[in-house]
């Protein structure tokens, strides 16, 4: 079952929909702020070199089967192209946990 809190916060915020005024928020205070770990690239390149592997070897076998492509130039292609976008966007949440 839902606790008293979590009553009255959804109350508050169906309230807060139905009404044009805000409803006041009550917040809690508490010590100091959950501390969230230090990220580093690691897993950002991580992820993005098994991306582009995985990647680039889709991209080889398109190149097989597709005629007039080398198998070469789609496989580079795929994976460079997925080490990029891998590398701007950065692992999902559940990569990291």
């Amino acid at each position: 079952m839902a606790s008293d809190d979590e009553i009255e916060k959804l109350l508050r915020e169906i309230s807060g929909q139905d009404s044009p005024q805000p409803a006041p928020v009550q917040r809690k205070e508490s010590g100091a702020p959950a501390q969230r770990d230090q990220s580093t690239s690691g897993g950002r390149v991580a992820y993005a070199a098994v991306g582009a592997a995985v990647m680039g070897a889709g991209g080889a076998v398109a190149g097989l089967l597709l005629p007039g492509i080398s198998i070469f130039s789609t496989g580079i292609g795929a994976a460079v192209s997925a080490f990029i976008i891998a590398m701007v966007s950065g692992p999902p949440r559940w990569f990291s946990r």
